[in-house]
């Protein structure tokens, strides 16, 4: 199988490397990943302005190459720059923070996840909750048997948002479950002249923001499960559609 890989923790990132290692025991690999962290960037694109791609020392012996720009844009180098090289799979991660609930709509990890969508592929996106290093190298594994059982069951632009718990929990078992909610701790605080810094608190299970329900992906990890979210490109509300298409709305 055919593998793209990339993160938005930097290519020195060891989650990466992790994985890298993993996958490339029984894969063909193509490895292209931001030269430093790009976190919490979301889906953004660098443009009217160059970007580096630069080879580094293979991981694994796979071909793997640093660039200046976004995790999303390392998606845009593989379609338009590595044209020879079409995956079978992409994959994102491990990234070193929880993606949980609404942290997807923030998050450099699953943007890639989505842009390959965008092309057409495959994708994964993992993501290990804990409030240090994780055990990447314990979490790889994993993530290569849900890889490969979920293959079947995906389709061209399919997206797999995967979590792990915490570093201190037993992981349990695995539970396919939906997005839960949370709001953030966002603060500005200030830091000198007109400067100021987004600061927020770390996840804690036991605030009333979460969306801890049984049916959603923050209960789960809170109980020592691996989570796995089919995600999809298409945002519209089909709900709200069919509610006022025969409507004569005036404007």
């Amino acid at each position: 199988m055919k593998i793209f890989l990339s993160n938005d923790d930097g290519i020195d990132s060891n989650g990466l490397i992790s994985l890298a290692k993993q996958l490339s025991k029984d894969n063909d690999m193509l490895i292209v990943a931001p030269d430093g962290n790009r976190s919490v960037c979301s889906h953004s694109l660098t443009v009217k302005k160059p970007i580096t791609i630069s080879p580094c020392d293979k991981l694994f012996g796979q071909p793997t190459y640093k660039t200046s720009g976004t995790p999303a844009d390392c998606v845009k180098i593989l379609e338009h720059h590595f044209t020879d090289f079409k995956p079978d799979v992409v994959v994102s991660g491990i990234n070193k923070a929880h993606n949980l609930g609404s942290d997807i709509f923030y998050s450099g990890t699953v943007a890639i996840a989505y842009e390959a969508a965008y092309y057409g592929y495959i994708a994964f996106a993992f993501s290990a909750y804990s409030l240090g290093e994780s055990p990447f190298d314990e979490y790889s594994p994993y993530a290569e048997k849900i890889i490969n059982a979920l293959l079947p069951y995906s389709e061209p632009s399919t997206i797999w948002n995967v979590n792990f718990p915490d570093v201190d929990v037993n992981i349990k078992d695995i539970k396919i479950t939906k997005l839960g909610n949370r709001t953030y701790d966002d603060k500005y605080v200030f830091v000198c002249d007109d400067n100021y810094q987004l600061t927020s608190t770390d996840i804690k299970f036991d605030d009333k923001s979460l969306q801890i329900e049984e049916d959603y992906d923050l209960y789960w990890i809170k109980n020592g499960y691996i989570t796995v979210t089919p995600l999809v490109f298409d945002r519209t509300d089909y709900a709200k559609l069919e509610e006022i298409i025969d409507k004569c709305i005036k404007f």
